[in-house]
């Protein structure tokens, strides 16, 4: 049964990531164009490359930021993965996607990217593919660092972006730079029993802030690291409810789990009436850009449907042609219950899981 080969293909990935012998995807789909753009000294000091549907034609005033992981360390938009997954989101969301380039450590410590992303924003919301034009619809995406990006860049954007801001997607953020949440214990790769983050094997609390400060600077974890601008996961109460409508995706098997699930349990909390959490089985840390099987040769299903609910999330929230309000909707994507996973027990379906107020009922 397809189930159980799935679930095979996923302890074969799991297994190669824990060696580091995992391949990222790389194909492009043809069904959408690439435009690289040139660096301009005056609005954005660095390359921009776009991403826009053409065989179905995405409105150019349909826009998407997104931003790349890589711990604020390494990657770029030219990179194979990241054109690989702007390519399926601008596809799935019908969107134009414009993936940046922003200042990384260590040559450029905090807030250099923040602050990067932030002047991207800015920029995005006033020009799409053809030139200066306004954008009708806009989102904000990133992976990893590029997550907890875009989490901050939606925290406090300029009064006149609000109006188009529709949705934040945050795809395994990394939200706190102080690694405080408790699945950097619950979630640390077990190779016996092929659980846990295999992507950052041997990573522990210790290794997480050492990691940061590469970005925050020495001893930046403790100067910086509830600084909502690094940790969106520290962000106010009113912060938090001011935030456009948000979607967080996360692994069941990922270090900082928690990160998303407590975050998006914050934003409730707060008020927000628009915030969800989909935490899918047995996923590892990005396992968004492991859809052609991490080097299997066979196709990762979860990463396939994750990229395809965020479709159906963002196009439900596109601006009504009658120009009402947007009616707040919970998100179409489930979630895994949390206790349940801290055992290692997930749903017997491929994408089941529980409402996310019963997720969360176990979570402090």
């Amino acid at each position: 049964p397809d189930g159980l080969s799935q679930r095979q293909l996923e302890e074969d990935i799991l297994r190669l990531c824990s060696k580091g012998q995992d391949k990222l995807d790389k194909r492009v789909d043809p069904r959408v164009e690439i435009v690289h753009l040139k660096p301009s000294t005056k609005e954005f000091p660095l390359a921009w490359s776009r991403q826009g549907g053409s065989q179905h034609s995405a409105d150019k005033r349909r826009r998407m930021l997104f931003l790349h992981g890589g711990s604020y360390t390494v990657y770029s938009p030219k990179d194979a993965v990241y054109m690989s997954l702007c390519s399926r989101l601008a596809l799935a969301c019908e969107v134009c996607v414009l993936s940046v380039d922003y200042r990384m450590a260590p040559e450029h410590l905090f807030p250099a990217a923040y602050e990067d992303s932030a002047a991207a924003l800015r920029w995005v919301a006033a020009h799409g593919p053809t030139g200066q034009t306004p954008a009708s619809d806009l989102f904000v995406c990133g992976d990893s660092a590029g997550g907890g990006l875009a989490l901050a860049v939606c925290l406090e954007p300029p009064v006149d972006l609000r109006r188009v801001l529709r949705g934040v997607v945050a795809l395994s953020p990394w939200a706190d730079l102080s690694a405080s949440t408790p699945s950097y214990e619950t979630r640390a790769w077990n190779s016996a029993r092929c659980f846990g983050d295999a992507v950052n094997a041997g990573v522990d609390r210790k290794a997480g802030r050492e990691e940061a400060e590469v970005y925050l600077g020495r001893g930046g974890a403790a100067i910086h690291g509830k600084d909502w601008r690094a940790s969106p996961f520290f962000a106010s109460a009113p912060q938090l409810r001011q935030m456009p409508s948000a979607l967080f995706q996360v692994g069941d098997y990922e270090l900082i789990l928690d990160e998303s699930v407590l975050l998006c349990k914050r934003m409730r909390k707060a008020g927000h009436r628009d915030a969800s959490c989909s935490v899918y089985p047995r996923m590892w840390h990005c396992f968004h850009e492991y859809a052609e099987g991490g080097g299997t040769g066979r196709p990762l299903r979860a990463a396939i449907h994750a990229v395809r609910d965020i479709g159906v999330w963002v196009k439900d929230r596109f601006a009504p042609a009658n120009g009402k309000s947007l009616r707040k909707r919970p998100a179409g994507a489930t979630v895994v219950g949390h206790g349940a996973a801290k055992s290692g027990v997930s749903p017997n379906s491929e994408r089941g899981g529980i409402p996310l107020q019963d997720a969360l009922a176990g979570v402090s």
